[in-house]
């Protein structure tokens, strides 16, 4: 008999040998014998036989490749499909063929690991639950086993990972061509997903600057707070003082940081059941459930108290503040939060001079510090100015001169923005360093104009223009320049020029007055230029003040 070698990789030589052995036979042993046609006939039928042994083998081993490139097609499928594909028999014991994503998940290789402890090492759950409900599905019929899988949780935390997690059932044949039960899961890391739904969710209801509540979730909640259990109900409305002059004068990122500052207050001044929103703008909502009006009073006071000690750069931290209680449910939300905001409206007018007086207190010790302007240079200015005044002529109660009672200690208020090196250079200032220095009229203007001072705002744009038009920030020529930015600038100049500053050493008094005459009818006013020279030649005026 000959024996066939089935090793495909040799298969196809001893083929060829065969043939070749058979052909040899025939025509040597065989040669003349009347059964040659009989062995012909033989030789020939097998090697048919051949031929199609190995036709056979061709179609399988191409069989083969096309289902090997098929199982790494889908293997490929699998690994780039971003989940996590497993599947488990009655041994509860991971198969070999997985997902990569499964890797990632769990953080190693699972071939052959317990899902059970796999689940209970990485996702922390109840071995023993799962146990019991794994078994009653393999045990149990199909339709059966889809409902007891279903009674599981769909996210399960592994590692930190929010992971989403179907099952499902199906079926393989095992080498008896019988079926068999297994378990497929399917992993799914959500944990981007649910943090950007977290997110959106959180500025749904948050206002993004100071991270409290906004109006949708105050909306939200409100039907809640009504309910007689949480009663009495108080409110507060809050709105800041002077927000748009930190905004005009110091920038909006200021701005910013005054609302979140406030915004702080309120959190360390409520109760952790009270509910604290940014209604919009400058203005603050605070909910209180089962608070009277004593509790509501002590909190209005707590805020006060943490606005006085919250340390600002720049002007104090202030809010007016309205409330209101009602016992039980008589009226609506709105007309409770309308009563409230009426209060604190009326508060804020009460309390706007107030405000006024403390902001203007704030800039001068903010410009005595920033910029070295000492008292006793505001005092010779107020003394001076005042003291010129009167001998013109003028009433200092008067429209023109009303604003004279805050302008020596405001006049220069705008330098608090500039830069202290730029201000106390010693050497001549560069181009763009000059057009720093003269923002600063402008930048007074506005925080005069904040504070309601608007004819001082007008005086302090206009103190650095020239009479011939050569000055600075609109270039006015003559009278239209304000009269009494005319006159100040007089006593302003000379008061600098006889006192040191870190750009120019100071001079006599005989001298700065020199000075100013020659400058009368280009940067002064030529007519009160004659009057201030006879002014402080007078008798008025002290040696000393010379």
């Amino acid at each position: 008999m000959i024996k066939i070698n089935t090793d495909r990789s040799l298969f196809k030589e001893e083929c060829e040998a065969l043939e070749s052995a058979l052909a040899d036979t025939v025509n040597k042993k065989y040669q003349g014998n009347p059964l040659l046609q009989r062995y012909e006939w033989l030789t020939g039928h097998y090697s048919k036989l051949l031929k199609l042994t190995r036709k056979i083998f061709r179609i399988s081993d191409s069989q083969g490749r096309v289902l090997h490139r098929q199982q790494n097609e889908i293997q490929n499928l699998l690994d780039n499909a971003n989940q996590g594909f497993l599947t488990f028999g009655m041994d509860f014991k991971v198969n070999q063929q997985y997902s990569g994503e499964c890797m990632r998940i769990f953080g190693k290789k699972i071939a052959g690991s317990c899902i059970l402890e796999l689940m209970q090492e990485k996702g922390h759950v109840n071995r023993e639950v799962w146990s019991e409900v794994f078994t009653t599905v393999f045990t149990s019929v199909r339709a059966k086993g889809d409902v007891v899988l279903a009674q599981f949780s769909p996210i399960v935390k592994i590692d930190e990972k929010d992971i989403c997690v179907e099952y499902k059932l199906i079926s393989q044949e095992n080498d008896n061509e019988d079926e068999r039960t297994l378990i497929m899961m399917i992993l799914t890391d959500i944990t981007e997903k649910r943090k950007s739904e977290e997110h959106i969710k959180y500025l749904s209801y948050h206002d993004k600057l100071t991270s409290l509540y906004n109006r949708a979730y105050i909306d939200l909640v409100l039907p809640d707070l009504e309910k007689p259990e949480l009663f009495p109900l108080s409110v507060i409305v809050v709105d800041i003082n002077g927000l748009k002059l930190v905004n005009d004068v110091f920038g909006h990122a200021q701005g910013d940081y005054f609302l979140a500052l406030l915004a702080n207050v309120l959190q360390q001044s409520c109760r952790q059941t009270d509910i604290v929103a940014r209604w919009g703008g400058d203005e603050f909502l605070i909910l209180l459930p089962r608070a009277d009006a004593v509790i509501c009073g002590r909190i209005c006071a707590d805020i006060r108290l943490g606005c006085s000690k919250a340390v600002t750069h720049s002007i104090p931290l202030s809010a007016a503040i309205g409330a209101a209680t009602q016992k039980r449910h008589t009226i609506t939300s709105t007309e409770l939060f309308s009563v409230a905001e009426n209060q604190m409206y009326n508060n804020k007018l009460s309390e706007r001079q107030h405000f006024r007086q403390n902001v203007m207190n704030e800039m001068v010790k903010k410009l005595n510090t920033h910029c070295s302007e000492s008292a006793s240079h505001c005092n010779r200015l107020r003394t001076n100015s005042t003291g010129f005044a009167v001998f013109l002529g003028f009433d200092l109660a008067g429209g023109d001169m009303k604003p004279l009672a805050h302008l020596p200690e405001l006049h220069d208020i705008g330098k608090v923005v500039i830069p202290q090196e730029i201000l106390e250079k010693a050497g001549p200032l560069d181009g763009s360093e000059w057009e720093v220095i003269k923002g600063h009229s402008d930048v007074g203007y506005r925080m005069a104009q904040s504070i309601g001072e608007l004819a001082l705002a007008e005086v302090i744009l206009s103190l650095h223009e020239h009479f011939d038009g050569s000055g600075y920030p609109r270039g006015l020529v003559g009278e239209k320049i304000p009269l009494l930015a005319r006159l100040f600038s007089l006593v302003d100049v000379y008061d600098v020029l006889t006192h040191h500053r870190p750009y120019c050493a100071a001079i006599n008094g005989k001298d700065a007055l020199t000075e100013i005459a020659a400058g009368g009818g280009s940067q002064f006013d030529p007519d009160l230029t004659k009057k201030f020279l006879e002014y402080m030649t007078s008798d008025q005026i002290s040696n000393d003040e010379m």
